[in-house]
């Protein structure tokens, strides 16, 4: 829910309802609805939504300004395919109507009864005059497409799917949207079929009901519920029907279906002497088996307990505002935990549009604001919220202004200024590495390490298991002004394994563990984001000592074997390299003698019968004469237990056996260990 430019502020008077003449609620038999499976948001969308920068003053001109510098920036090809307008690109009114809405006093839509007088509306009755269709404002021109002349969100869809793109539009199961113009409900049908061929992809669906507090026959206060059927359809209810509409319109036009994203996480709680006593909420299993308190209904908060039987994404908290602590534990990421059972193909726990790279719009701090609060995000702040929603296989939907810094000038109080996202906040969105933790086919969210964070500001440690078995980690510093160094144990983790690779997702660093991970200084705010794979077992190797000449292919070369650079004729201090295997070539024939204190001396089959050793760093493997203890012509031998590669380590240097390429003459060097480099897995040819 978007919080009202126009809500009336201050206490409303209670307004004391006699019993509503529903009689006793009887709960009438009704099929148990089934989790959402329409085929959409089989991962997490992500994209960008327009309220955080540019809010109701959005333009058609500022939309395709976004769409471009999206498409040219790589941010579609990183995912982020989705651009969506939120509330107040719509006149306040519809159609059928020349004039704006009528209002009541507590500023909710006037209602009428049978007969054409005004209600409140407040018992659950009262008629929705409002007749039509939806109408785009002036900020949203008419164009002309192929000859054909669309409205200005029509051209947006079109223009936005020209660049490989979706489209997503803003809309509310109340009768008005959080800013005051027309709603969806009651209009259901006819605004599912105007979005679809429209060309909307994605819809984001609040819920905003104005209206007086209500209380109820026993003097419990509910509070601002809404009027007419916000009060007897829940909002489980509502969002299910316009659902449904959505997939009707997709199928009568032969177009495809539309994501739905309930945005709201709802302040109100239902009214249950008024909710309809055959309201889906009360015999979906999912609601049933969580239970509804005391004063409340069933399908209204908390959303993720049920959000994701009627839409695909679900907002489990409420509105967060323009710094990191909405999303930490204390707030969005709390909730999130809660509701793991919410995150699946087609469902996700939706933790609010991000502000990663974002940029305070009406001022810059220092200078025409000193406005803590709204003071723009840091890179630190940036990479932990990524972080965060990836974690949690959360939808990453961006509130930044993605747009260039000529296109996001503004000026306020002579001080000009540009909103535009920067370079480094845009390397941070394309880090391919963390994106691929948010769309992770296992679809599993973390959950928490250890306990809760006893305070506020006290680090958070996340793990998440993926789908090839690799295991995210992060450490969350909550704290907004000092540094801290979190660390946790394999144990603690629940990793089994002998030893871990890791690297570390933000700063690229590499290394393995046995024991702990962690324990490193991460700044205010900051983040570290691990993704551990389970090292490979190795044992000794059954060609050490056993006397025969071997030939080893190296790995990505299609089986060249490892051989003394110009053959048997080459003088000894020679390099080596790679060559097509020939099973009688001695200088591809090798033995590995054991030293007594357990490393391999490495010997060729030539009538020289030189060894093979390692400079002091990384560089060419070559031949020499054999120096006993000579530590770079000593080698420890290892056979992965799965694959059978051998591992080739180079006692002086530490550094593995690699080739410098896979054609025919690369030579043979000692390189940094690393996992994914092919040429370090040796083959045994014979």
């Amino acid at each position: 829910m978007r919080v009202s430019l126009h809500r009336l502020a201050g206490a409303l008077a209670a307004l004391t309802l006699a019993s509503s003449g529903l009689g006793a609620l009887t709960v009438t038999a009704a099929t148990p609805a089934a989790a959402l499976d329409n085929g959409v948001a089989l991962t997490p969308p992500m994209g960008w939504n327009s309220w955080n920068s540019l809010g109701t003053a959005v333009t058609e001109q500022q939309v395709k300004q976004t769409i471009d510098f999206m498409s040219a920036n790589g941010l579609v090809a990183a995912g982020y395919n989705t651009v969506t307008i939120d509330d107040g690109w719509s006149l306040s009114h519809r159609s059928d109507q020349s004039t704006d809405l009528v209002k009541n006093s507590y500023g909710a839509m006037q209602l009428y009864d049978t007969n054409g007088y005004p209600v409140w509306g407040t018992d659950g009755t009262g008629n929705d005059p409002t007749s039509g269709h939806l109408v785009p404002n002036s900020a949203y021109p008419s164009q002309s497409v192929n000859g054909q002349t669309v409205n200005g969100i029509q051209y947006l869809a079109w223009y936005a799917h020209s660049k490989g793109m979706k489209f997503g539009l803003y809309g509310t199961d109340t009768y008005t949207t959080c800013q005051g113009h027309p709603g969806s409900l009651g209009h259901e049908s006819t605004d599912a079929s105007d979005f679809v061929s429209w060309g909307v992809d994605y819809v984001k669906y609040d819920d905003c009901p104005y209206g007086p507090q209500i209380v109820g026959p026993d003097g419990h206060n509910d509070y601002t519920q809404g009027e007419g059927k916000e009060l007897t359809q829940s909002m489980y209810a509502r969002v299910q029907t316009f659902q449904r509409a959505l997939d009707a319109a997709s199928a009568a036009q032969g177009r495809p279906k539309v994501v739905l994203s309930v945005s709201a996480q709802p302040v109100h709680t239902g009214v249950p002497y008024l909710l309809n006593a055959n309201d889906p909420a009360r015999t979906d299993p999912r609601i049933l088996a969580a239970g509804t308190p005391q004063y409340q209904a069933p399908g209204y908060a908390p959303t993720g307990v049920w959000c994701g039987q009627v839409a695909n994404l679900c907002r489990i908290g409420g509105d967060r505002g323009s710094d990191l602590n909405g999303v930490l534990y204390g707030q969005q990421l709390g909730t999130a935990l809660q509701y793991p059972g919410n995150v699946r193909p087609g469902s996700w726990n939706d933790l609010d549009m991000m502000f990663a790279g974002w940029n305070y719009p009406y001022g810059v701090y220092g200078l025409t604001t000193n406005d803590s609060y709204n003071k723009s995000f840091t890179d630190d702040e940036s990479r932990t919220e990524l972080s965060i929603l990836s974690m949690m296989a959360a939808p990453l939907i961006s509130g930044a202004d993605l747009r260039t810094a000529a296109d996001s000038q503004k000026t306020v109080n002579g001080t000009t200024f540009s909103t535009g996202i920067n370079a480094s906040s845009l390397a941070i969105y394309k880090n391919t590495d963390v994106i691929a933790i948010d769309q992770d086919a296992k679809d599993q969210p973390a959950t928490l390490v250890g306990a809760p964070p006893a305070t506020q500001t006290a680090p958070v440690i996340l793990k998440r298991q993926l789908a090839n078995g690799d295991t995210a980690v992060a450490f969350v510093n909550q704290d907004p002004a000092n540094w801290q160094m979190p660390s946790t144990t394999l144990a603690q983790l629940g990793l089994t394994a002998a030893s871990y690779r890791y690297k570390e997702l933000w700063t690229g660093a590499t290394g393995s563990t046995t024991a702990s991970l962690g324990g490193n200084w991460i700044p205010a705010h900051g983040v570290a984001l691990y993704r551990l794979t389970p090292a490979p077992a190795y044992a000794p190797s059954g060609i050490v000592g056993d006397g025969r000449y071997h030939a080893i292919g190296a790995g990505g070369s299609n089986g060249k074997a490892l051989e003394v650079q110009g053959g048997c004729a080459a003088n000894v201090g020679g390099n080596s390299d790679i060559n097509t295997y020939q099973a009688a070539n001695a200088a591809q024939q090798w033995t590995f003698t054991a030293n007594p204190d357990g490393t391999v001396r490495i010997t060729d089959n030539c009538p020289a019968h030189s060894v093979l050793a390692a400079g002091g760093g990384v560089g060419t493997a070559y031949l020499l004469n054999p120096s006993a203890g000579n530590p770079w012509q000593e080698w420890k031998v290892q056979q992965n237990t799965s694959t059978g590669t051998l591992t080739i380590t180079n006692t002086g240097n530490g550094l593995t056996l690699d080739t410098s390429g896979t054609t025919t003459g690369s030579n043979g060097m000692t390189n940094p260990a690393n996992s994914s480099a092919a040429g370090q897995n040796w083959t045994l040819l014979s």
